[in-house]
């Protein structure tokens, strides 16, 4: 019951609001971006600066605590791998992309959430 109570803490209230009000920046780059630059350097950027102002949220806003910015960047790496996999393997099953997108949304911010609690910013 311990991920329960994870789930229902204040600190992954304060997680989601701020990974939706960072995706919500982080895209909108993007589409800024798109009218200046070509696709893979728009995403690049909007890629970065999604995981630079994450890191500065969950540091100031979420954990208040030191964090670890090399264990951060791990986490920002494997979680675009295991992103990856996930919709591929959905897709595989015959789900559409962006649906497969919907499904593995809640699995990965649940792993960023414990990954970010118990090694990025632990006590």
């Amino acid at each position: 019951m311990k991920n329960s109570r994870i789930l229902k803490s204040k600190s992954f209230v304060k997680f989601i609001i701020f990974g939706a009000l960072i995706t919500f920046l982080s895209n909108s780059t993007l589409l800024f971006f798109l009218f200046i630059f070509p696709l893979s350097i728009s995403t690049f950027i909007s890629q970065i600066l999604h995981a630079y102002l994450g890191y500065l949220a969950n540091k100031y806003g979420v954990f208040k605590r030191k964090g670890k910015p090399i264990a951060y960047i791990f986490l920002v790496l494997a979680s675009w791998l295991i992103q990856w996999l996930l919709i591929k393997i959905i897709t595989s099953l015959g789900v559409s992309s962006p649906l497969a997108v919907l499904i593995a949304i809640p699995f990965l911010a649940t792993f960023s959430f414990i990954s970010q609690k118990y090694f990025v910013f632990r006590k």
